[in-house]
């Protein structure tokens, strides 16, 4: 892969001076960004739903979503310094062309009908890797090619396309499952990972400055974390970046129960909610991008107390309609919380730091997970219980056997089952209740 020689990443190509979003580099990294993003969601979707159906397990699935997720919380802070040092179009053309052929070896696999546990496992630690790499790259080449005055136009427009994709993603990959089956709508990850990197192979960028001679990786990493920790405004950024990761994954595991327990409504009504916090994102940086802000940390705080009060307003109207519309303006104010974010990271610290300091954003992101999980409130058995909705297109014989099934689950794990089976050309229910 050709790359351009000449002053390091800190100072901004000249065509980044004169323009703005318009200009070609940013335009060609956004736009493969929304097509590997789109495909990344379909797979997540069709691969989620092809190993249950193939193994009859969600531990599989398990597996495979641990695998792609820990790379980032344990070598994402390492991955930075590399990003810091390396040419940053190398980087976004490999990791895309390396997730290509991983998830072209998972398509594979489902062409011909096996799911070989260590294969998906290693190919999506692959992806992980690629994704630890990728993502840190992607945010510091913005300063690169963006003028100051643009950044924040620059992330509204980037994370709009990334809350379209979970917005347009999960329907698609649906959509694609019983239109083109399950191997091609898998393919289709690994062709907009081709697609993106083969655009990005045409943009410009200038090189990293140099590491210091003996500078060792390690190195690196202790100096940017001295950095970190002496700053105040990052530091507290990223303190700031932890806590509402922490209590947002609190929210995501509470909102099934809300909908069932309290709203009590099935799994249209949870869709319905989820859609309601995506749209709420698009449309707040479709704002960011039309009208110039400029990002103050007073700001974000306002922005994340507001969304609190939404979540806290939650029990107050235990209504569809109204957490429809509070879930639509918790979208809105975590997604202009994060552009704000990304913004002010990208003004504040200097280029040749900047993968290191978002390699430690994503980690953060990621590792607040596990504690938030751990230190749930809700731990009692009837509670905290797995809650699971199947949707079976059976005929009799199988249906009676999934029932069964679901019936001898209670002896099993310890804990209370419902089901419901309707048959679509009776009209009937069936109801199957089994306790302890």
């Amino acid at each position: 892969m050709s790359t351009a020689t000449s002053a390091p990443t800190g100072t901004r190509e000249d065509d980044s001076q004169r323009g703005g979003l318009r200009q070609r580099t940013f335009v060609t990294i956004a736009a493969s960004n929304i097509v590997s993003r789109l495909g990344t969601v379909v797979f997540d979707v069709v691969l989620a739903w092809w190993l249950v159906q193939r193994t009859g397990s969600t531990t599989v699935s398990s597996y495979v979503l641990a695998a792609g997720t820990l790379p980032i919380a344990v070598i994402g802070p390492f991955g930075g310094v590399l990003v810091d040092r390396w040419n940053k179009k190398t980087v976004l053309v490999a990791t895309d062309a390396v997730a290509a052929a991983a998830a072209l070896s998972i398509a594979l696999m489902a062409y011909t009908d096996t799911a070989h546990v260590p294969v998906l496992v290693c190919a999506a630690a692959v992806l992980g890797i690629c994704t630890a790499l990728f993502k840190p790259a992607m945010r510091s080449v913005v300063p690169a090619v963006v003028a100051p005055d643009r950044l924040g136009r620059a992330n509204s427009l980037t994370n709009n396309l990334a809350e379209t994709a979970k917005l347009v993603g999960p329907a698609l990959g649906a959509a694609l499952i019983p239109l083109i089956g399950v191997p091609h709508a898998l393919l289709v990850n690994a062709l907009s990972f081709a697609v993106s990197a083969a655009a990005q192979a045409t943009i410009r960028l200038k090189p990293s400055a140099p590491a210091g001679p003996g500078s060792s990786v390690w190195e690196g990493f202790c100096a940017g974390l001295r950095y970190m920790s002496r700053e105040r405004l990052v530091r507290d950024l990223l303190i700031m970046c932890g806590l509402v990761n922490f209590f947002l994954v609190s929210f995501n595991v509470l909102l099934p129960l809300y909908v069932s327990r309290v709203l009590q409504q099935g799994s249209g009504a949870y869709s319905a909610i989820l859609t309601a916090e995506a749209v709420g994102g698009v449309l707040v940086t479709v704002l960011f991008f039309m009208f110039r802000t400029s990002p103050r940390p007073s700001a974000l705080a306002w922005y994340i107390a507001a969304a609190g009060l939404t979540l806290a307003a939650l029990p107050v109207w235990p209504t569809l309609p109204a957490t429809l519309v509070l879930a639509a303006a918790q979208g809105a104010l975590v997604g202009a919380f994060n552009t704000l974010f990304f913004t002010l990271i990208q003004q504040v610290v200097p280029g040749e730091l900047l993968g290191r300091v978002f390699s430690i954003v994503y980690m953060i992101a990621v590792g607040a997970m596990p504690p938030s999980y751990a230190t749930n409130p809700l731990h009692a058995p009837d509670v905290w219980a797995p809650h699971v909705s199947l949707a079976l297109n059976l005929p009799d014989r199988q249906r009676a056997d999934a029932l069964a099934l679901l019936a001898g689950i209670p002896a099993i794990s310890g804990h209370a089952v419902a089901a419901r089976s309707y048959d679509t050309s009776t009209r009937m229910v069936t109801e199957l209740s089994a306790g302890r």
